[in-house]
């Protein structure tokens, strides 16, 4: 058996062999590594792409057979993410997590022409109103795309909105021409991440589409939700402790309002209340009308006046007495 092998490889090119080395190295020293689809990226257009993630990514172009080959003579937890290897593909190597990966490939992306027989990647609408077009053979054009336009004060313009394609329907050639005569670039094209690994788990590229603000919105939301339950139940953290001071002392001054505890820092206040209550009850008692209670604190202050003139009746005796020993 194992001379079988022997002759099996024998007849493996050398270069194969060491490209399949190579990757397996990269694998080895990377945090994640993915598997990315490359159809339909002009070189231009991917030479742009690995200059702009050159700080963050390293693309590795390679046959499908050694990309499957490097990752089954890998560690058993990657060796999966062959399965996601398919058409044109590339492997991919970055020490960021594939959350932010696949947040970095997808600003990459750039807006393209759609091309006739393809499938619309989302619906295609264009909306009413004028356009940058002179009167001319245009109208006719847009006409014959289905575009309902028009000649207005000297503008081409189209007199309403309109679904060109839904999301998964064939775009026919009349529509890609208008499209791009349009400059409407419907698709974007970059590297499209099908599956990552990190850590002994193959994230999928839908488990890593993130909608960043709703997340930090119900975060918010969460967050509010659970310091109103803390400072309810009394939760003291050093966030809570200065609402739950707060909240107590407003149920104690109630408290002490509602039975009439003396409490010195609280007697203005519950004279106050008092004489709201006498000015209340002497009203109902000659048959008057009860006395609005805003003007109750009129009593306090009098009562605070009187008692500051008495003080100084006090003082002035006992200024009196000092000066005949």
């Amino acid at each position: 058996m194992a001379a079988e092998i022997r002759r099996h490889t024998a007849h493996i090119p050398e270069w194969k062999v060491k490209d399949v080395q190579e990757l397996v190295e990269m694998i080895q020293k990377s945090r994640v590594v993915g598997v990315v689809g490359v159809r339909e990226i002009p070189a231009d257009n991917m030479q742009q792409i690995r200059g702009s993630l050159r700080d963050n990514v390293e693309i590795r172009m390679v046959r499908n057979t050694i990309a499957r080959r490097a990752l089954q003579a890998s560690i058993p937890e990657i060796q999966p993410l062959a399965d996601y290897i398919e058409d044109q593909t590339a492997l991919i190597f970055s020490n960021d997590n594939p959350f932010k990966l696949n947040s970095l490939l997808e600003k990459s992306k750039k807006p393209m022409p759609i091309k006739a027989g393809a499938r619309a990647p989302k619906d295609i609408v264009i909306e009413a109103g004028e356009t940058s077009f002179s009167p001319g053979p245009m109208v006719g054009k847009l006409q014959a795309a289905g575009i309902p336009a028009a000649i207005k004060s000297g503008k081409v313009v189209i007199n309403q909105k309109v679904t060109l394609a839904k999301e998964g329907e064939v775009v026919a050639a009349k529509t890609a021409d208008i499209l791009k005569t349009m400059e409407i670039f419907p698709r974007n094209v970059g590297l499209e991440l099908r599956a990552a690994y990190e850590g002994g788990l193959i994230f999928r590229s839908k488990d890593l589409t993130i909608d960043v603000q709703a997340q930090v919105s119900q975060l918010s939301i969460a967050s509010a939700k659970a310091f109103s339950f803390a400072v309810e139940i009394g939760y003291a953290t050093p966030s809570t402790v200065g609402p739950m001071l707060q909240k107590a002392q407003t149920r104690a001054r109630a408290l002490v309002l509602e039975t009439g505890m003396p409490v010195p820092s609280m007697m203005e206040m519950l004279l106050a209340k008092a004489a709201a209550n006498a000015c209340a009850v002497a009203s109902l008692a000659s048959g008057q009308t009860a006395p609005a209670r805003a003007a109750a604190p009129a009593p306090v202050a009098a009562a605070k006046e009187e008692k500051e003139e008495k003080k100084d009746e006090g003082d002035t005796a006992a200024g009196l007495g000092a000066l005949f020993g």
